[in-house]
């Protein structure tokens, strides 16, 4: 059964997709430092927000949206052991910041994850992680992240499913919403441009 975290979808033509979500704050999260309003300051768990991350499961494959600076005790507090790729939305800080993380996932898995981003996306994630799209060193004591750039330019498959990239606004800022099966998840959006819509 899902949990209240987490939405499950069916489609006619494949199995269940669920949407786990990791975190739905803020890019400050919440609470904010210094901040002491009465969200801020509440003893209510449900007010303390991480910053926004998801899950995309379907069959046996695990896919993490964007990568937050609170992706490590994401995964712990939400039982994520494993994924099988990284999606990324855009590059802003408070979605890819966490993106050194996801080097336990290589050492479980014993080898390098795809990670699916455009091409403006994949300019910031380069310069701030260059480092984790090298060729993976000899020296096994070496440990950082071993990643395998996808470019994304349309339309594009994990597993057995198909991603469709749906262009979006975030202020002025073009960014990306996915289309999985019957699920949508968009994030940061205040404008879905008609001309660009992908049915």
């Amino acid at each position: 059964m899902a949990s209240l975290r987490s939405l499950a979808y069916k489609c006619l033509t494949m199995e269940p997709i669920e949407l786990l979500f990791l975190g739905t704050g803020t890019s400050a999260g919440i609470p904010m430092i210094g901040c002491h309003c009465p969200v801020c300051s509440s003893p209510d768990p449900r007010d303390r927000r991480t910053r926004p991350s998801v899950v995309i499961s379907y069959g046996k494959t695990r896919v993490l949206v964007d990568t937050t600076p609170d992706l490590r005790l994401q995964c712990v507090d939400n039982g994520v052991d494993m994924i099988d790729a990284v999606v990324f939305t855009h590059a802003h800080a408070d979605h890819i910041m966490g993106l050194d993380d996801v080097r336990r996932f290589n050492a479980l898995r014993g080898g390098p994850l795809d990670v699916w981003a455009d091409a403006k996306t994949f300019s910031s994630l380069s310069k701030c992680f260059e480092y984790a799209f090298r060729e993976p060193e000899p020296d096994p004591k070496v440990f950082r992240p071993n990643l395998i750039h996808r470019s994304i330019q349309g339309p594009f498959a994990i597993g057995d499913v198909e991603w469709i990239p749906v262009p979006l606004f975030h202020g002025t800022m073009p960014i990306l919403g996915f289309r999985v099966g019957g699920l949508a998840y968009c994030t940061d959006v205040n404008q879905i441009p008609k001309h660009r819509l992908i049915c």
